[in-house]
């Protein structure tokens, strides 16, 4: 069965779509319709791709990254898959404002990914590229 993991919400994608949103008010109540409507364009990308992110391992080994309907969604066998990084960066102390796995893949390509149960993830992950390897076919 399938496993779909959603993406969770960084701080400065709010932010992102604040700046939209004030700039797409400021250009209409200036009377600058074009650049307005260049705004809420931008701004229907962004939301749009905050909402419809998500990373699926499927039961054919593969991990699918989605962003939305304005972009390709990449198709990764995890085979392919050679380490997992937990990368944190901006860090207060204790904590860290910015969270992500980077996931390196085939001949040094990489995504980051950022999804909401972030251990359920790695979990599932792990427990899917050991499936693959056992998988191998046997030469005769």
């Amino acid at each position: 069965m399938n496993r779909i993991f959603h993406a969770r919400i960084h701080f400065a994608m709010y932010i992102l779509i604040m700046i939209l949103t004030i700039g797409a008010c400021l250009a209409f109540w200036y009377k600058m319709a074009v650049y307005g409507t260049v705004m809420l364009l931008f701004l229907t990308v962004v939301i749009e791709r905050i909402i419809h992110t998500t990373y699926t391992i499927t039961t054919e080994n593969e991990l699918i990254v989605y962003y939305g309907r304005f972009m390709r969604k990449r198709i990764i066998p995890i085979k392919s898959v050679r380490r997992i990084e937990k990368c944190r960066h901006l860090r207060l102390r204790k904590h860290s404002l910015l969270s992500y796995l980077l996931i390196i893949y085939d001949n040094e390509k990489y995504i980051s990914v950022m999804p909401v149960k972030e251990d359920e993830f790695l979990e599932t992950l792990t427990r899917a590229r050991h499936e693959a390897d056992s998988r191998k076919p046997v030469n005769h």
